[in-house]
C-alpha cells in the first residue's frame, strides 16, 4: 500500500534513531519522535509534532501541520515512480493523530481541493489541541460533530483503556474514526451532546488535581475557573500511572518546565532520552512508554513542593 500505517503503542524514538531504524519515505506523527518538527528530504523523512519543547500557542497541531505541508508539496517529495508513498508511524490513537492520518491517507483530496468541511474540521481540531481544550468556540454544533467523529477514542480514553492498548486495539480506534471522518466529508455526520465532567482529587495553591470523565471535561474545568491542573488519566495494568499536566495558556502561572525537570529527577530509574516527563509549555505529561511510578498522593506532594520554591 503506498500510504501505510504503523502503530507502536507508547513507543518514542529520537530523530536520529527513527531515521536509522525506519525505511525511507517514513513520517512520524504527534510524539512518535521526541523532537520538534523536522524534515530530511534525502530520505525522505519527516516528523510532525507540537509537543516536544514547543511554544504551544505558536506551533500548529500535528494535523494542521500535515494539512499545510500536503498543500505545499509534501507528496512532491514523498513520491515513488509517480505515486505518493509514505510509511506513517504513530504511538497513540488520539484526535490529532487520527485526523493527521486521515489527511495523509486522503492526500489527493487535500491537494486538489479546498473543501470547507475539511478546512473547518482541521481548524477546530487545531485550536482545541493547541490550547489543551481552552479555545472558546461559539460553534457548539461543530463541537458536537467532533464529539461524534472522535467518539471511539473518547470512549476508550475515559474508560482508561488507551493506556493498556495493544496495536490491534489502537488500529480499531483509528479506523473507526477514519470512517466517521469519511462520513463527515460526505456531509453525513452525526452529533453528540457535549458530555463530560470531572472529579477533584486534590491540588494546591493555584492548581487542581482532577480525574476527567468525558470529552467536555476540560471545557467544564475552564468554565469553573480551573486554569492549571494535573489529571489522572489512567492507572495501567502494571500498577503505573498516566498523568497530564497543563495550564490554560502561557499567561497562567504554572511552571511546567520546572515540573518536568523535577519529576524526571524523581523518576531517574525509568527516565531515558525518549521516555520522560515532558511536553510543551502548555500541556505535557508522564513518560509515554512506562508511565509514572508516582502515586497520585506522591505526585501532588512533589508538585506543591516544587511550586513553593
Amino acid at each position: 500500500m503506498p500510504i501505510d500505517l504503523h502503530i507502536e503503542p507508547r513507543k518514542v524514538y529520537s530523530w536520529s534513531r527513527f531515521k536509522k531504524l525506519k525505511p525511507p519515505y517514513s513520517i512520524a506523527l504527534d510524539g512518535f519522535v521526541h523532537a520538534t518538527t523536522k524534515r530530511d528530504p534525502k530520505g525522505p523523512y519527516a516528523n510532525f509534532d507540537h509537543h516536544s519543547k514547543a511554544d504551544r500557542l505558536a506551533t500548529r497541531s500535528t494535523a494542521e501541520q500535515v494539512h499545510l505541508e500536503i498543500k505545499l508539496g509534501l507528496f512532491d517529495t514523498f513520491r515513488k515512480d509517480g505515486v505518493p508513498e509514505a510509511h506513517i508511524y504513530v504511538n497513540d490513537p488520539d484526535e490529532d493523530t487520527c485526523l493527521a492520518w486521515w489527511l495523509l491517507k486522503n492526500n489527493d483530496r487535500v491537494r486538489k481541493y479546498s473543501d470547507p468541511r475539511i478546512n473547518r474540521l482541521v481548524y477546530c481540531e487545531d485550536r482545541l489541541d493547541s490550547t489543551a481544550g481552552a479555545y472558546p468556540f461559539g460553534d457548539t454544533s461543530m463541537r458536537r460533530k467532533m464529539a461524534w467523529i472522535f467518539q471511539p477514542y473518547y470512549e476508550a480514553r475515559f474508560d482508561g483503556r488507551v493506556a493498556n492498548m495493544e496495536e490491534v486495539d489502537m488500529r480499531e480506534i483509528i479506523e473507526s474514526v477514519e470512517e466517521k471522518i469519511d462520513r463527515y466529508f460526505l456531509d453525513e455526520s452525526g452529533e453528540l451532546s457535549l458530555k463530560g465532567n470531572y472529579e477533584i482529587i486534590g491540588g494546591g495553591t493555584g492548581w487542581t488535581f482532577t480525574k476527567e470523565t468525558g470529552p467536555a471535561s476540560r471545557m467544564a474545568m475552564y468554565n469553573d475557573g480551573i486554569t492549571a491542573f494535573a489529571v489522572l488519566v489512567a492507572e495501567k495494568s502494571d500498577g503505573t500511572y498516566v498523568y497530564s499536566l497543563g495550564r490554560r495558556s502561557v499567561w497562567t502561572p504554572f511552571n511546567l518546565e520546572k515540573l518536568y525537570t523535577r519529576l524526571n529527577e524523581q523518576e531517574f530509574l525509568i527516565v531515558t532520552e525518549s521516555n520522560r516527563w515532558g511536553g510543551s509549555d502548555i500541556i505535557g505529561g508522564s513518560p509515554r512508554d512506562t508511565g509514572s511510578k508516582l502515586s497520585p498522593e506522591r505526585l501532588q506532594e512533589i508538585i506543591n513542593a516544587t511550586l513553593s520554591k
